[in-house]
């Protein structure tokens, strides 16, 4: 490959030799050599500098020598690849440059102005740190490169993945694709809620009150060496968000007193047996909202809700309530997480209750808690590869405190999921939850079971290869209206807004011991939390979506649902997802 065509031979002709020649004197022929000589290595050493074009046919096999620091090889197409060999001071590039890199914020994230107390000691180091690659992985290739056909899994070129840090299915700095992804990217709301969630948390993502095997309502003490969600179950790891949703505070008022404006969660749940089997998942959630008179000071400006202050307009964010509070009234920030209980397993059908072992005995106390559908709950039919399973937690009802029975001053966050129809991973057994992984009897609709790849008919299941649909259809943060001029009310007063930086057990029971992130220790923050003319027990800020709005996809191009005309990420014919994703 790349070599020069042998010289042809060229033989002499009898009867055709030069006299002049032949009265050279021997002295000046070696020179006439010599200079011969220097010529063809000169033109040799600049043919190899050059570029050739090689094409192999079926079955051909090309060995490629380089002389320089190393090669490297980009791949251009399924086939066809551009190989450079390198020399001691070479810095190649790219051949090409992509026309559509991925999205990146337009603005730097705001600083907060008045940040929570921090912890006296660095957050616990995470239990699983990010694997080290065996070699340096190669040089970027210093573009952002677009997906293609026949791309190469990141970890087959050397790229190690990394547990704590978000990415999508495909990585536009190196050029190849993930198994698995995690939904939206976060970064772009750091312009409304700040970056200070990365730190308290130590990553983009999972976060010290991780949920591990055995995860219960006793409040257990994490046991070391025990697996943690993110070890086992990393795949499960899913950012949500919305803005706007002032523009549907009518629909978000049917479920709650307060509207979210804008909404940023992490959760963690793979659909399907794996999670359906499980009462306990963990979250993070922060939110912005308004109260309706709240809502109606707004003004619509450059895409955003905000005001107008001074003459400049100002969008509805975290510091600019912090900055302004008196102009923002009735509209203010909160953020919590821990863990959440998604209740009792639906199955067969809707409004059946499948008792399983880590169920609370309380489960089946219809008169207290209503029918086996009330939330919170999660939604698994049977026998249906189209379902649309449903999980959906109201808060952590089934383990208050002794000291607080009611939960009357539990701060609490609440999501509603969908898992779309035609996304379904397979089939639920309530009889593998008391046997371990290895003795389960699973059947899966479109996961090869050699390959652990998604193979799904897009005829008959609605974005093919996109195992990973998930709609944030309810959202909502809860703040008991008790807490309004409390003890933990650091305005003092009860004046219809709450403010309050702190930590809660992993539950959103307000502890005081804490001086870091941890199980126990999940850090909060409300900043004039609108809490007033509730009309009830609670005040709860609530959004409610509608399958369009909210089935956010990090496997189309655009971010808009491949269900409803997204253009897919992952080239046509393409298998990149594996279970469980």
């Amino acid at each position: 490959m790349n070599k020069q065509p042998p010289l042809k031979d060229r033989r002499p002709i009898p009867g055709a030799d030069n006299e002049n020649l032949r009265r050279v004197k021997s002295n000046t022929r070696l020179t006439v050599v010599a200079v011969l000589l220097a010529v063809v290595m000169i033109t040799a050493v600049s043919v190899w500098a050059q570029t050739y074009n090689v094409s192999l046919l079926s079955g051909d096999n090309a060995e490629v020598a380089c002389d320089g620091r190393g090669m490297q090889v980009q791949r251009t197409s399924r086939t066809s690849v551009n190989i450079i060999c390198s020399g001691p001071n070479d810095n190649p590039q790219p051949t090409t440059e992509p026309t559509n890199p991925p999205p990146q914020p337009t603005n730097p994230p705001p600083q907060p102005t008045n940040p929570p107390p921090q912890p006296t000691n660095p957050p616990p180091t995470p239990t699983t740190p990010a694997p080290t690659p065996t070699s340096p992985p190669p040089p970027p290739p210093g573009g952002n490169i677009q997906p293609y056909a026949g791309a190469p899994a990141c970890e087959e070129i050397g790229i190690a993945h990394n547990d704590l840090a978000w990415h999508g299915i495909w990585n536009y700095e190196y050029g190849c694709h993930w198994d698995h992804d995690h939904m939206k990217n976060p970064h772009e709301m750091d312009a409304i809620f700040g970056t200070e969630y990365y730190a308290l948390a130590g990553s983009e993502l999972s976060y010290p009150w991780q949920t591990y095997a055995g995860s219960g309502e006793k409040f257990e003490v994490y046991v070391s060496g025990t697996a943690t969600e993110n070890s086992a179950k990393h795949e499960g790891y899913a950012w949500h968000f919305f803005t706007n949703g002032l523009e549907i505070c009518d629909q978000s008022l049917l479920l709650g007193t307060q509207c979210l404006d804008s909404f940023r969660v992490q959760t963690h749940q793979i659909g399907g047996e794996m999670g359906a089997l499980t009462r306990f998942h963990s979250v993070y959630a922060e939110g912005i909202a308004c109260s309706p008179e709240g809502a109606a000071r707004m003004q619509f400006s450059g895409g955003a809700y905000g005001r107008t202050i001074n003459g400049q307009f100002y969008p509805l964010t975290r510091d600019n309530i912090n900055r302004f509070p008196a102009e923002f009234a009735g509209c203010g920030f909160g953020s919590g997480g821990g863990w959440l209980d998604f209740g009792r397993l639906n199955w067969p059908e809707r409004g059946v209750l499948q008792p399983l072992p880590t169920d609370n005995a309380q489960f089946a106390n219809f008169a207290q808690f209503g029918p086996p559908e009330a939330a919170p709950y999660r939604i698994h039919p049977n026998n249906n590869p189209n379902s649309l399973d449903s999980w959906q937690s109201e808060g952590n009802v089934f383990n208050c405190l002794s000291s607080d029975p009611n939960c009357q001053l539990r701060l609490r966050v609440g999501l509603g999921l969908h898992i779309l129809q035609g996304e379904s991973i397979g089939m639920t057994n309530p009889a593998n939850a008391s046997l371990a992984h290895h003795d389960r009897q699973t059947h899966y609709w479109c996961v090869d079971p050699a390959t652990q790849l998604f193979n799904c008919d897009p005829e008959t299941n609605p974005g093919g290869n996109d195992n990973t649909a998930q709609a944030l259809f309810r959202a909502w943060i809860i703040v008991p209206d008790g807490m309004d001029g409390s003890q933990y009310d650091e305005d003092g007063a009860r004046n219809g807004a709450f403010t309050f930086h702190g930590y809660t057990n992993r539950y959103g029971d307000i502890v005081t011991n804490c001086s870091a992130p941890g199980l126990d220790c999940v850090p909060v923050r409300y900043e004039q939390f609108p809490v007033n003319d509730c009309g009830q027990a609670i005040c709860k800020a609530a959004y409610r979506g509608s399958t369009e709005r909210d089935s956010w996809d990090s496997l189309s191009v655009d971010g808009t649902p491949i269900q409803y005309g997204g253009t897919p990420l992952i080239p046509p014919g393409e298998l990149w997802l594996k279970y469980p994703n």
